[in-house]
């Protein structure tokens, strides 16, 4: 029971977390496009603005919050000080001012960097704190299984309640602008609560004894990087998985939009597609835990692939106007996210082990960066490319058919996918070798070369 109060612990925070981020990936470039009614490439453009705000804030929040020490530890304070700044931030987002032209456009700028900002300071130490729960690989896969589990359960809660969220508070204010700041304000309230519980039910684990931590930021970046193989061989795996799970969550609600009369509601969708995810999380988990990350992943690869042929083919295969294909990617895109979240915090004693030190930063700004860039120039890419397929501001619907979507949807994010086979071959981040680093670093003192 312990255990299971740990892992709830420490998932409930990106169950928080993610009312935030499923919101803004399912819905912020809907939102900027048919909602305030901006041009999709100007959507595109924005959205490419806030990634890349979080790829240069990132690492140096994670270089500040690796050197914090209170009673409360390293990093558990930025989730009890930053988690209502967090909401408020997200409630601004969801505000359309009584503006128009660039004055309308450099608001939203400064409310998505503002939205981005507070999120970092939060979502990074978070992140970096799975490194301090415990120093077992094993344990890690536990723990980002419990992560991702409530990582979906955020999605589902978005998928299931926004869009009614909006309709009610439409037809009460007569303003689906204002419908959905007030569904914003909702959602951020259980979701600081929810990270709030996660500051309250974790605990971290001191650091292994003579540790010595890199003090800085960019340039301790660089060096991480090149000192350490396993870390670079996993930003090349997370760019080709990032820009391809980006590509699907840009595009969904639009692809369910150009569909229908062939699909069920967008509720209904979103929800079937949460609760898939949702349900195979902890079968992932059971099968990474039994035989390994790499089988696993190839396993998945494949799955993903055999369901994206189908729909190349034959389109979209619905049953009660569900699309069995997007409910696959779904439940794939779950396993994925357990393993590279596992993988990630055994990159930093394999780094401390390769250099001499200890630089959690290093490594998750590394990552952040990494995931952010690739995110972000696939906001772009879909900015353009919902243009091209017919997405107007005019009219704030699609002109054209859906077969380009359904083409783009099962080709492009596959192919990136099976690209990722190659590097998580490479990848040196076996269970036994990291077990044995640990043991050296717990054991010998390592020192700064």
């Amino acid at each position: 029971m312990n255990k299971l109060k740990k892992l709830f612990g420490y998932g409930i925070g990106d169950f928080g977390l993610n009312i935030y981020w499923k919101t803004i990936s399912l819905y912020l470039v809907y939102w900027y496009t048919i909602v305030v009614g901006l041009d999709p490439r100007i959507a595109g453009i924005l959205f490419f603005i806030g990634m890349t705000w979080d790829a240069i804030s990132d690492p140096i929040i994670a270089s500040l919050s690796e050197r914090v020490t209170s009673r409360f530890g390293t990093y558990r304070p930025f989730l009890l000080y930053g988690s209502i700044f967090l909401g408020l931030a997200f409630t601004l987002l969801f505000w359309v001012p009584p503006f128009s032209g660039s004055v309308l456009i450099a608001y939203l700028i400064f409310a998505c960097i503002i939205f981005r900002s507070a999120y970092t300071i939060v979502a990074i130490p978070y992140a970096a704190m799975a490194s301090r729960l415990t120093y077992n690989s094993i344990e890690r896969s536990d723990y980002s299984g419990a992560r991702m589990f409530c990582a979906f359960l955020g999605l589902l809660m978005v998928s299931m309640f926004l869009p009614p969220l909006v309709e009610a508070f439409t037809q009460k204010t007569g303003s689906e602008q204002k419908a959905f700041q007030h569904a914003a304000g909702l959602g951020a309230i259980i979701a600081t609560l929810a990270i709030l519980l996660c500051f309250i039910l974790t605990k971290e684990q001191p650091l292994p004894p003579k540790t010595v931590q890199s003090n800085k930021v960019w340039a301790g970046i660089i060096k991480n990087i090149r000192a350490n193989k396993s870390l670079r061989i996993l930003l090349y795996l997370l760019v080709f998985n990032t820009i391809a799970g980006a590509s699907l969550n840009l595009t969904l609600v639009f692809f369910i939009d150009a569909n229908q009369g062939v699909f069920a509601s967008k509720e209904a969708v979103l929800t079937a597609y949460a609760i898939c995810t949702l349900i195979f999380v902890p079968v992932w988990t059971f099968l990474v835990h039994r035989y390994g990350r790499k089988k696993i992943w190839a396993l998945l690869v494949g799955i993903y692939t055999l369901a994206a042929i189908h729909m190349a083919i034959f389109s979209s295969l619905t049953v009660y106007g569900i699309p069995i294909q997007i409910i696959i990617f779904g439940a794939c895109g779950g396993g994925f996210s357990i393993i590279i979240w596992a993988f990630i915090p055994d990159c930093v004693e394999f780094g401390q082990m390769d250099s001499g030190y200890r630089s959690e930063a290093g490594v998750f700004g590394s990552v952040l960066v990494t995931q952010k860039l690739s995110g972000a120039m696939t906001g772009l890419l879909i900015g353009f490319l919902l243009a091209a397929f017919g997405v107007s501001e005019a009219t704030g619907t699609f002109v054209v058919s859906s077969e380009k979507l359904t083409l783009f949807l099962a080709v492009f994010p596959a192919l990136l996918l099976i690209f990722t086979l190659i590097p998580i071959t490479l990848l040196p981040l076996e269970r036994h070798t990291h077990s044995d680093i640990v043991t050296k670093l717990q054991n010998k003192d390592i020192t700064n070369g």
